[in-house]
């Protein structure tokens, strides 16, 4: 898994993270402690899931918990997927059809 800082504005407490690879069991710890300050210090994140592998129960339980805690904050999350097909069937054997509704806060600006 690998997560990049693109873009941040101090100011606007906003920032923009491109993670590509895996998102696991085994790596959603490491996804967590990058993401933790940005959690608590920014008012608008948003994250890009590009040319992800990989993606199980515990990473959709780590971005569903990340929304919840926005929402609750009343901030603005958008999380942008770019997922491979066989990660695409995997969602829709859940019954997710589009990650990216699952998992964004409807931005109102």
């Amino acid at each position: 898994m690998d997560v990049k800082l693109k873009a941040e504005d101090s100011k606007k407490r906003m920032r923009e993270y491109d993670i590509s690879g895996e998102i696991t069991l085994q790596t959603i710890e490491e996804l967590s402690l990058k993401l933790k300050d940005c959690v608590i210090s920014c008012d608008d994140l948003t994250i890009n899931l590009k040319q992800i592998t990989g993606f199980d129960v515990a990473a959709f339980q780590f971005f569903y918990s990340l929304k919840n805690s926005f929402i609750r904050d009343k901030k603005k999350l958008l999380v942008n997927c770019s997922l491979s097909e066989e990660v695409t069937q995997l969602l829709k054997n859940c019954g997710i059809e589009d990650l990216k509704s699952v998992l964004s806060i409807k931005r109102e600006d």
